[in-house]
């Protein structure tokens, strides 16, 4: 019987412990941050503990990064497009968090994709982490935007909480494991959010389409799913 898990709806696959570089998928959760964070995060790795200890599953875990596409908080239209206009997303400090993003479509292609993969975790991610301070500013600027504030980590502190800060100063970044051989080889549809809003030139450029449409130029998921049942197949 095969279980499949997504551990988090939208990103839990941030909550992994501060490191040097990306995280891939053996670095442990954090376990010592913001309030909200730490029991968020405890509450992800006990769901994976218990599934995977379960009698008769295969247990899948699948670790999404930031959704971005129709229906989703980053677009133009998106929760996070309406905050970016009226200002009320600062960059917090210096804005070294660094987000990874995967468009809803990969999500999705990555959740069917899963049925057919190797018990274990995956990060279904793009290939382009961007750090707070660079793709807000290209965020908004693509919204229609004024450049968003800046505040100190005391000044966000006050006003929104250490949740707010951690996201913005500590967030680590994802890899996966084994690229090309994971669910996260998915990359996005091809660089990131890519297509026609260019999110940012290092690396969101053409990712973050705030029509919501990715780059389609990949449709690595598709092609990872047929690979791995022609793999399953008896010869």
């Amino acid at each position: 019987m095969r279980a499949c898990a997504a551990t988090c709806c939208k990103v839990p696959g941030f909550w992994y412990a501060p490191g040097a570089g990306l995280a891939d998928e053996s670095v442990p959760f954090i376990s010592s941050a913001s309030p909200g964070v730490e029991a968020s995060a405890g509450t992800y790795l006990e769901l994976e503990a218990r599934a995977s200890v379960t009698p008769g599953i295969e247990f899948v875990a699948l670790r999404y990064g930031f959704f971005y596409g129709p229906g989703t908080w980053y677009t133009r239209e998106g929760d996070i497009g309406d905050q970016v206009r009226q200002q009320q997303v600062p960059i917090i400090g210096e804005g070294q968090g660094v987000y990874s993003f995967v468009h809803i479509d990969d999500a999705a292609g990555a959740t069917a994709a899963a049925l057919e993969c190797p018990p274990g975790a995956y990060n279904i991610v793009d290939g382009n982490p961007s750090p707070q301070h660079l793709w807000l500013t290209t965020f908004a600027r693509a919204a229609g935007a004024p450049a968003p504030p800046r505040v100190s980590e005391e000044e966000a502190l006050r006003a929104s909480g250490p949740d707010a800060v951690y996201y913005a100063t500590r967030l680590r970044a994802l890899r996966t494991r084994k690229p090309g051989a994971s669910l996260s080889s998915v990359r996005a549809r091809s660089s990131g959010f890519s297509s026609k809003i260019g999110l940012m030139s290092v690396g969101i450029d053409d990712r973050m389409n705030l029509a919501g449409q990715p780059a389609r130029g990949g449709h690595h998921v598709e092609r990872e799913l047929v690979r791995r049942r022609q793999q399953r197949s008896p010869r």
